[in-house]
């Protein structure tokens, strides 16, 4: 008895001096933090997106380990995993392996968050790590992972930070990726640096489905030794591809930044922040405008909107006001984005870094937005607070030109039929694009005779170019031909008429008289639309944001909208609409669009916007044009409300309805070739404010009622139902045709500096 407990003595002493046995080494340690919310209890996603990874293989390799952490959601669809208690569980076999049940606690905590990155490297050390985080994303103002069960807190940008350093204590993660809407920012990822080599992330809404997390997986468990910068864009790839042809077709983004050219992107932020803060207190309508010329990610109708623009984009606007600055910063940006990939069409304004200036959502979310980034010390931060502020004092003015009505100074119809329209866009028109007359034969007779436009001095566009001093005005020497040697003593209509020397080459495609005539159409409007005898004087504070308003109004762009509207199929009905705003109201105004309204009984149904406005802002002039064509569901009027057009005449738009009984949008798109698509349905935004992710199919006997704003007398509005339609067998058709007959009116939204809404009064149209 003696001998053997001397013997066992002997082994604890021995085994008591030897190392103690640490955890294997591996390759990649995945950490996911799931905080599964309405996603997971609603419809599953969360429990759907940890399926992908158990098929990955990842339990099965001796490299690769996944350990995920779950909470936030009311009810688990699958695996057992408690609707109440935040949990850490190891990726095998057929299901998770529960690990630690850390108990109640909200994944809205930034200790929530660092007590599983301790625990996660300390159960599976690892070469390379890679962090996930997937919720609900609401952008730098309302950060991600918004727990269900702690009435949905969420982790701030500066609780995020804090998890991270905490947690990591000086572990560098190789890749993190949210799972998440609208995590993309320039302030983000720049808090990332010193934290990630890589960050993956979306610009734009992210699907249900997610990462496609057994397409990224796969190879990495199939070779472990994978470059970390492929693992990342391998991510994004995978996403992109199954999203293509998915639930959240064409509207997709995912890309790659780079963390270490972060320091370089913020300090170029910072820079170009702090000059345009600068402009504010002299230009803040010039600046208003330009910001509103952007494409604004998560967007469905204005107040639900991120407030996130691309940084590329932006940069192009703002150039003519910060040349300087502006380059600086997208090329920054470009060295950062290592990786950027999209659906379809969405490439034009998704380059892969978004950048917070906050305009739409102001008037919802004032307070959200001083309260976080009045805390952070940086000039970036300082733009958002003071354009919040600013944008928001600017609120309270009643706009005069609502007591104006529309007029319609051009109809095909009424023009022939024998009204007096001198001065009508049409002869202008005409005379270039109806009989494609050559350049000197604009000054002649060809087609509708430019001049009987021009020489007008009542009742159309020109007048103020002729009434006065006469159409010569600016025209020396009294030389008056295309081959002119003079110079224009004023700027205006002639500006680009004495420009134009020659006619330039054909092109492939074009005549050379058509093109002559194109690009002399082009000049007239360039002079037009940057005239300075009006309104605007040069040296003036105010002064349309010097030239730079043509990065957003270009005579191209007014060229290319009249010219498209202006063709022989579409000539029985083209009708113009203008008001003339007076200075003050010009000065308060940041975008205007055309409304097209029913009666009904006592009240005024508003069908929605046109989305073919312009605004001439040397003078004051806001004119719209519609041919009497819109978007038909089941050949029904619905309301259009149009979010954006690409450069290549690509446009999107959401219609507002009720899905059985549900307030959701149906998302439409319209090709350049008229190629109408309906691309599913969506909630938009849940009750807190997030993205709803992904879209729906809409299936046979779905029952959908378009939804419009009824307008009382006194102004009171409501929601409008029209008429039910059940969705056929065969899918809903959506068509771009020609309105119903019979009676209408047509007015002018007039959206103030603060992002208000002044509609002017009506006239009455019919078709």
């Amino acid at each position: 008895m003696k001998k053997a407990v001397c013997l066992l003595l002997a082994l604890v002493l021995t085994f008591s001096a030897m190392p103690v046995t640490q955890a294997r080494e591996n390759e990649v340690t995945i950490l996911a933090y799931i905080c599964g919310t309405d996603l997971e209890s609603e419809e599953g996603e969360a429990t759907g997106d940890i399926r992908e990874m158990i098929a990955s293989g990842v339990g099965n390799s001796d490299s690769v380990t996944a350990i995920i952490a779950t909470g936030g959601s009311s009810k688990w669809q699958r695996y057992g995993i408690s609707n109440r208690n935040v949990q850490y569980y190891k990726l095998g076999g057929s299901s998770p392996e529960l690990l630690k049940d850390v108990g109640r606690r909200s994944m809205g905590e930034a200790s929530t968050l660092s007590d599983f990155l301790r625990y996660g490297i300390s159960a599976a050390p690892a070469k390379r790590y890679v962090l996930i985080l997937w919720d609900h994303g609401g952008g730098p103002v309302y950060g991600v992972c918004n727990d269900e069960n702690y009435q949905s807190d969420g982790l701030s940008l500066a609780e995020l930070h804090k998890g991270l350093v905490d947690g990591l204590n000086g572990t560098k993660l190789d890749i993190i990726a949210f799972d998440c809407c609208l995590m993309n920012c320039v302030d983000l990822c720049a808090d990332l640096y010193g934290i990630a080599d890589y960050s993956v992330l979306s610009q734009e809404l992210v699907s249900g489905t997610g990462l496609n997390y057994d397409e990224w997986m796969k190879p990495l468990v199939s070779d472990p030794g994978i470059a970390t910068e492929k693992i990342a864009m391998s991510m994004a790839e995978t996403y992109i591809k199954e999203n293509a042809g998915g639930r959240n077709p064409e509207t997709a983004t995912m890309s790659v930044i780079a963390s270490d050219k972060m320091p370089a992107v913020m300090g170029a932020a910072n820079a170009f922040s702090a000059a345009l803060s600068a402009l504010l207190s002299t230009n803040l309508a010039g600046v208003i405008r330009l910001r509103n010329q952007l494409t604004t990610f998560g967007e469905f109708l204005d107040y639900d909107a991120s407030d996130l623009v691309d940084i590329e984009d932006m940069c192009d606007a703002f150039s003519a006001l910060l040349p300087n600055e502006c380059e600086n910063l997208k090329q920054a940006a470009k060295q950062a984005v290592c990786y950027n990939v999209t659906t379809s069409d969405i490439a034009s304004y998704a380059h892969g870094l978004s950048f917070f200036m906050p305009y739409d959502t102001i008037r919802s979310d004032k307070q959200e937005i001083l309260a976080y980034y009045s805390d952070r010390p940086s000039d970036y931060a300082t733009l958002a607070v003071a354009l919040t502020n600013q944008a928001a004092t600017s609120s309270g003015y009643t706009m005069t030109g609502s007591n104006y009505t529309p007029s319609n100074f051009y109809s095909y119809d009424n023009y022939y039929g024998g009204g007096s329209f001198s001065g009508s866009f049409y002869d202008i028109w005409d005379g270039y694009f109806g009989d494609y007359c050559s350049f000197d034969d604009a000054y002649d007779s060809c087609g509708g005779n430019i001049w009987s436009g021009l020489n007008s001095s009542s009742g159309s566009i020109w007048n103020g170019y002729s009434s006065s001093s006469g159409i010569w005005d600016g025209y020396n020497g009294g030389s008056y031909g295309p081959s002119a040697a003079s110079t224009p003593s004023v700027g205006g209509i002639w500006a680009g008429l004495t420009d134009q020397t020659a006619a330039p080459a054909a092109s492939p495609t074009q005549a050379p008289a058509e093109t002559a005539a194109a690009l002399a159409l082009g000049s007239i409007w360039a002079g037009l639309l940057n005239n300075s005898t009006d309104y605007y004087q040069p040296g003036e504070q105010n002064q349309n944001v010097q030239e730079g308003i043509s990065e957003a109004v270009s005579a191209d762009d007014v060229l290319e909208t009249a010219n498209s509207f202006f063709t022989s199929a579409a000539l029985t009905a083209q009708m113009i609409y203008s008001i003339q705003l007076n200075k003050a109201d010009l000065d308060h105004l940041a975008s205007a669009s055309g409304v097209l309204s029913v009666k009904k009984g006592d009240e005024t149904v508003r069908l929605g916007n046109l989305g073919q406005t312009t605004i001439d802002w040397s003078t004051g002039l806001v004119f719209s044009m519609f041919d009497g064509s819109w978007p038909m569901l089941q050949g029904q009027m619905v309301r259009a409300e149009f979010l954006y057009g690409d450069e290549d005449g690509n446009t999107r738009f959401v219609i507002p309805t009720r899905i059985n009984g549900l307030k959701m949008y149906l998302l439409g798109s319209r090709a350049a070739d008229g190629t109408m698509k309906l691309l599913g349905a969506t909630q938009g935004y849940d009750e807190n404010g997030f993205a709803i992710r992904g879209s729906i199919p809409l299936e046979a006997g779905m029952k959908i009622q378009p939804l419009f704003t009824a307008v009382a007398a006194d102004g009171t509005e409501r929601e409008y139902q029209g008429d039910e339609i059940i969705v056929p067998a065969e899918g809903l058709t959506l068509t771009w045709e020609r309105i119903p007959s019979g009676s209408y009116q047509y007015c002018f939204g007039l959206t103030d500096l603060s992002g208000a809404v002044h509609y002017t009064d009506s006239v009455d149209i019919s078709f």
